[in-house]
This record gives structure tokens, sequence and C-alpha cells, in this order.
């Protein structure tokens, strides 16, 4: 099920045509072997490519 989730996002991606940066890679493939949490992976996916706009 992890395997098939993290492929699809894989997928969706690449019909965008945007490229995963080597640690979401990373952190995706330590989901898949249920090392670590997807919640915790989009956090810290956010905290790192995510802008926070203040105005």
């Amino acid at each position: 099920m992890r395997l098939r989730t993290v492929n699809s996002v894989l997928g969706s991606l690449r019909i965008e045509k945007l490229q995963p940066s080597p640690t979401v890679v990373a952190g995706m493939k330590s989901c898949v072997l249920g090392e670590d949490t997807p919640q915790h992976l989009l956090q810290e996916t956010i905290k790192r490519h995510a802008q926070i706009s203040r105005r």
C-alpha cells in the first residue's frame, strides 16, 4: 500500500513535469520501509520547500 501511494505521488509529479528533491525521495523511501510516517514527511517537506508569505 505504501509503495503504491509513493508511486502515485511520483507519477503525479512526472505528469506535472516536476522533480522531487533528493531529500523528498529519501523521505518517501523511508515511508515505504516503515521508518517514517507520511505525516512527518509532509511536515518536513513543507518546512523545507514552502515559503510563508507574510504581509
